[in-house]
């Protein structure tokens, strides 16, 4: 709930939100909140002042894109690095990581679609063979992991976050580097600018 309202504009950047009157509002104890708050930092939007107490982090639009925009650069490269390699087992698991997807869709299981979502554009850039590629990915997952949650509000249904994977996974067993780099780059930048223009409008 405090996600959503940070994600959504009911908190605002820089707010102060204070524990006891959090879980007074949601009328739950404090530990359940203080909890809620360890996982909001790790995830990029709470930040925890020394002395000052706990803030909502600035997230504008922008921020987004510049994420996606990062994300565009590295996932076309890993995707073009993939397709180059023409390894048969790496693309494998890259489908095998489509399929659970696509299961999760078919339950209409919306966690397990976004975190099968992370952990395939997590194998895209691991099956790359470019450890620091992977790790600069990594630094990103948990705002990531955040952001991803809001699929649900900006993709028409959970089917067409799965299907727009499709073609890159085919892409990168065909052999196809270009391709690959370029729908990689696509689907992220797509992504980016869906996200970005629902928070641009909730704010507003």
């Amino acid at each position: 709930m405090i996600r959503e309202q940070i994600l959504g504009g009911g908190f605002g950047q820089g707010d102060h939100l204070v524990e006891a009157r959090i879980a007074e509002q949601l009328n739950v104890s404090r530990g359940p909140v203080r909890e809620a708050f360890k996982l909001l930092r790790a995830e990029g939007l709470l930040e925890e002042e020394p002395r000052r107490g706990t803030f909502v982090v600035t997230l504008a639009p922008e921020d987004v894109r510049e994420i996606y925009g990062l994300r565009a650069a590295i996932e076309g490269r890993a995707a073009r690095m993939m397709a180059a390699a023409k390894d048969p087992s790496a693309a494998a698991e890259l489908r095998g990581l489509l399929e659970a997807m696509e299961e999760a869709v078919l339950r209409r299981d919306a966690a397990a679609v976004f975190r099968s979502d992370l952990e395939f554009h997590d194998g895209l850039c691991r099956l790359a063979g470019n450890a620091r590629l992977h790790e600069v990915f990594l630094r990103h997952v948990p705002m990531l992991r955040a952001l991803l949650r809001l699929d649900e509000r900006v993709y028409r249904s959970l089917g067409d976050v799965a299907n727009e994977h499709l073609p890159l996974v085919q892409a990168i067993e065909a052999g196809d580097a270009d391709g690959a780099a370029r729908m990689a780059e696509a689907h992220c930048d797509h992504a980016g600018d869906l996200i970005s223009t629902y928070i641009e409008a909730r704010r507003r």
